[in-house]
């Protein structure tokens, strides 16, 4: 649940370039069908300013589809290395939860600190993405 919880606050709160403002705000799960439950239960009715959210269930990397958040659960991390590479060029949010992710290209990390699920993030990463990190986002992380 907090995975998801955190999934909604990062397309609510982070900054997105203009481009990506239009249509549905598209987040694609990849792996983990109680993230993907979570967030279809609790947030698929939820707007991301005057988009609507979708939320896709996917069991590989789809070529051409384009999605706002891609999380990418550790059961599917083979699939990081081609999201990076379908996603180079996009304003896509990869969001991942196994140790090394970040260094493999993820822009954000879920990990677990003191029984408690944290993140850390590579705000750069983001940057070149043109997507920007909210302040409740920065003040969240953790280093």
């Amino acid at each position: 649940m907090i995975q998801a919880n955190f999934l909604y606050q990062f397309a609510a709160n982070n900054n997105w370039p203009v481009a990506a403002r239009s249509g549905k705000f598209t987040i694609g799960i990849l792996g983990n069908t109680s993230v993907f439950d979570q967030m279809s239960e609790k947030y698929a009715a939820k707007p991301i300013g005057t988009q609507t959210i979708e939320i896709v269930k996917l069991t590989s990397i789809s070529d051409n589809r384009f999605f706002h958040i891609l999380y990418i659960d550790k059961s599917k991390k083979s699939e990081l290395t081609k999201a990076v590479k379908e996603y180079k060029t996009k304003n896509t949010l990869i969001v991942t939860n196994w140790e090394g992710a970040m260094q493999a290209g993820a822009q954000i990390n879920f990990k677990t600190i003191d029984g408690n699920i944290r993140y850390e993030l590579d705000d750069a990463s983001m940057k070149e993405k043109k997507i920007t990190a909210g302040v409740k986002i920065l003040q969240w992380k953790v280093e």
